[in-house]
């Protein structure tokens, strides 16, 4: 679990600043927000605590319904978080949002789509499980 949640979090890490990169590269300095940083390093902490817990839910969900509900819980709070800077910075607050999802729905297309057939219950009829 702890390797699922730092992979995720190493993830979004690189995937902002490429994407922050990219943008200098093709349109130069971006606007600097004291505000929008502190939120960005408050972000941080909340991405970890969200990442931990998608891991520990997805590791232990024995259906799809379960590991898309924790996937949405989890969406749910990342967005609501970033839902007052979309008044000021909504592309960059977008940014964050879109890669948060991206990154928490990589290990929940995985781990769902290669799920050995014993993992999951079997609910048919004349199957002892």
């Amino acid at each position: 679990m702890a390797v699922l949640a730092a992979a995720q979090m190493l993830l979004a890490l690189m995937l902002y600043r490429s994407a922050i990169e990219a943008y200098r590269q093709m349109f130069g300095g971006i606007r600097r927000d004291i505000s929008y940083g502190l939120q960005l390093q408050h972000s941080l902490y909340l991405f970890g605590a969200l990442a931990v817990c998608n891991a520990v839910w997805l590791l232990s969900c024995r259906s799809r319904r379960s590991g898309l509900i924790g996937f949405g819980v989890c969406l749910l709070l990342w967005a609501t978080f970033w839902a007052n800077a979309f008044a000021s910075m909504p592309y960059r607050s977008l940014l964050v949002v879109g890669i948060g999802t991206l990154v928490l729905a990589i290990p929940l297309l995985v781990l769902l789509r290669f799920r050995r057939p014993g993992q999951v219950a079997d609910v048919r009829p004349g199957n002892a499980a």
